[in-house]
């Protein structure tokens, strides 16, 4: 393709504003990016999970409730 750039991200739309890759927006603004987003903890994870196991629980009962009627 001439004069079209290829940002190697599959999903990447040069027509939409405001998501240019990383590379384009340079490695402090790169950097500040990564902290800004921070990664779950392993007691975070473990807690959605368990949230949503009582919640998958609570539907199932319910539904067996409903069925028994």
């Amino acid at each position: 393709m001439q004069g079209v750039s290829f940002s190697g991200n599959l999903f990447f739309d040069p027509l939409v504003p405001g998501l240019s890759g990383a590379a384009e927006r340079g490695p402090a603004r790169a950097a500040a990016d990564t902290r800004r987003r921070g990664t779950q903890t392993a007691a975070e994870q473990n807690a959605l999970r368990a949230a949503s196991l009582v919640k998958v629980r609570k539907d199932l009962e319910h539904m067996i409730r409903d069925r028994a009627r």
